[in-house]
């Protein structure tokens, strides 16, 4: 086979003259990576990456790797424009995930199978095998995760090499960002690997990924030049170069030249440090009771229901757990990752399902007692109240159902975006955020619309999608990726106030009175904002030291305790009364999920990486 470079070259007229950095050695593999694509369909970057489909196709290498960010938004139609220009390929082409297509997907994850068959692979070229798996974060924000079932996944697959040489794929970098890097880069050495290839930032560069040589490659768009381009990279026996190729121009020279067998060869790069759980050691006043770990990751927050804990996995199981000894007291298996947290009343446990279903079961036996199918993914969570069920069901409907026997009391059809959050009730009104930039207010009898705002802001990404409203006084609050605060009357969906002082997120809740708004900002702070002022002022705020902070998990509050859970799998308990944290604990390394006060005085919590913690304080 011929060079892949020496094939460009010749393409471009320019044979003969980079002969001095092509090695005489056998060339084993010789590929492209495409990675941070962004396509929106009409867009430039959409022409831009049918132009480099067109320039990829005269250049015959042996195959493609796409490593994510396919999308701008995550929406079916962004997805379907990168399937129909990949498509157009003439060698294989095997593609992964990004953030952009797995937090904020229209389908939760669905497309990407349905138009690609998986969101991992797994294949043989020559003397290399080259294995790709997804890295989250899966559906709201939050560092990389690579989920439960993905790491046996790669355990499976790689215990076996046939003398082939391990070359891994991912988005995210295996370094901090991602939470539970240093599992999956020891699984990665202990098969052997010699390469670990991702996206993300942007550029080209090499990393030290736990003692792995690591490749990040350079985006379809770099920095500010409107030339596109992508990478080119030769792996030989103990070498790899790799290429920054913009479109109809000559690469030059390797960006990066590795041997990637000798000892040395990234010696001089940092590694990211292992997790640290000293902070268990500074702090009492709290006793973890019960630690339940699952098999898969978990993306729902727990639900107390009498003596048991429910969640859902990430393969789908809603699993109910005796809070005593950690035994399954039941399980039902409902496909797809879970997303949607249960919620319990009156024994019957309520949550909604990615293959379109919202379905209800017997607390205590698991057995199923009615389901309402809604044609779309439901991942919000839902709320209770005088017999009722109001929830997301997906995009475009929002319903109201007697949870005792399933009947759809009243439907509302129009939104026009992924209803993912909680709703909030006041006595006359149910209140909910879309990923459609608007946050709607209905009559709670009829379920017709009063209202609906917006923030001013045509960016989708800057919606209320994935929020917990709360309701105080004939006022609406929300937080919202935009890094607002905003106060709306519920009568008309009028602002009282909106501020931006504060770097406010997705992670709020409300004191037991309603007279303060709690949330927690994305660097070290916990703030109350008072509910009945016609400005926004702030009646105190606590430094609480987690740092840099974005994960959506809501504020929840008692009377004695105001509870904040982190990217990064910190609890932290704040006093409502001294301002002034009372204790810390690190339950893991990924974000907390939901912090859920239970009925028998226990704090519950769920973790990304599969835990759920039951905590017992001198306050419960």
């Amino acid at each position: 086979m011929r060079s892949l470079i020496n094939i460009i070259l010749s393409t471009l007229f320019l044979s003969g003259l980079h002969n001095s950095f092509i090695y005489a050695q056998k060339e084993v593999c010789s590929f492209i990576v495409l990675t941070d694509l962004h396509v929106s369909p009409g867009a430039k970057s959409d022409a831009d990456l049918n132009k480099i489909v067109d320039e990829i196709n005269s250049l015959g290498p042996d195959f493609i790797i796409v490593t994510g960010d396919l999308s701008n938004s995550g929406s079916d139609a962004e997805l379907l424009a990168v399937k129909n220009a990949l498509a157009r390929l003439l060698k294989p082409c095997y593609v992964l995930p990004g953030n952009h297509d797995t937090n904020w997907s229209e389908s939760a994850g669905l497309m990407v199978n349905k138009l690609w068959d998986s969101d991992r692979f797994d294949f043989n070229h020559g003397s290399f095998r080259l294995i790709g798996f997804s890295t989250g974060p899966f559906m709201k924000m939050g560092d990389g995760h690579v989920k439960g079932e993905d790491i046996a996944w790669l355990k499976r697959r790689l215990s076996s090499n046939e003398g082939r040489i391990p070359v891994a794929f991912s988005h995210y970098p295996l370094n901090e960002g991602l939470d539970n890097w240093h599992e999956v880069t020891t699984v990665l050495r202990q098969a052997g690997c010699k390469l670990a290839f991702c996206g993300h930032g942007h550029t080209l560069r090499l990393y030290n990924f736990d003692r792995i040589p690591g490749i990040m490659c350079r985006s379809v768009i770099l920095g500010k030049s409107e030339i596109p381009g992508y990478n080119i990279v030769e792996l030989r026996n103990d070498s790899l170069l790799a290429y920054n190729k913009p479109l109809g121009a000559d690469p030059g020279k390797p960006a990066i030249q590795l041997n990637y067998e000798a000892p040395d060869a990234i010696s001089g790069l940092a590694v990211s440090p292992l997790p640290d759980y000293s902070i268990n050691k500074r702090y009492s006043g709290y006793k973890v009771t019960a630690t339940f770990t699952d098999s898969c990751s978990i993306f729902t927050g727990p639900c107390p229901a009498g003596n048991l804990v429910v969640y859902g996995n990430s393969a789908g199981m809603l699993k109910a757990v005796d809070m005593n000894s950690g035994a399954v007291a039941w399980q039902q298996q409902l496909e797809s990752p879970l997303y949607s947290t249960p919620v319990y009343s009156q024994g019957v446990v309520m949550t909604g399902t990615v293959n379109g279903y919202i379905n209800a079961f017997n607390s205590r036996t698991g057995n199923i007692i009615w389901s309402v199918w809604t044609g779309r993914p439901v991942l919000a969570e839902g709320i209770t109240d005088d017999g009722f069920f109001y929830t997301g069901g997906g995009d475009k409907d929002f319903y109201k159902i007697d949870f005792r026997t399933g009947r759809v009391a009243w439907k509302f059809s129009g939104a026009e975006g992924l209803i993912q959050g909680k709703p909030a009730l006041s006595e006359s009104s149910v209140f909910f955020g879309a990923w459609d930039t608007h946050f709607y207010c209905l009559d709670r009898k009829t379920g017709t619309l009063k209202w609906k705002w917006d923030n001013g802001k045509p960016q989708v990404l800057y919606s209320p999608g994935n929020i917990y409203p709360v309701s105080s006084g004939k006022r609406v609050f929300i937080v919202a990726p935009d890094r607002f605060l905003t106060a709306l009357d519920e009568s008309d969906g009028k602002q009282i106030w909106r501020t931006g002082r504060h770097a406010v997120r997705e992670s709020m809740g409300m004191s037991p009175d309603g007279s303060l708004v709690y949330a927690k900002l994305m660097n070290d702070t916990i703030i109350a904002v008072s509910t009945v002022k016609d400005i926004p002022v702030t009646e105190w705020k606590v430094d609480a030291g987690f740092g840099y902070e974005h994960a959506p998990c809501p504020v929840t509050a008692s009377d004695r305790e105001i509870l904040a859970g982190t990217r990064d799998g910190v609890i932290i308990a704040v006093d409502p009364v001294k301002h002034d944290v009372i204790w810390k604990y690190k339950a893991g390394n990924s974000s907390v999920n939901r912090i859920v006060l239970g009925d028998n005085g226990m704090i519950w919590c769920s973790l990304v990486e599969g835990k759920i913690v039951g905590i017992k304080t001198a306050f419960q």
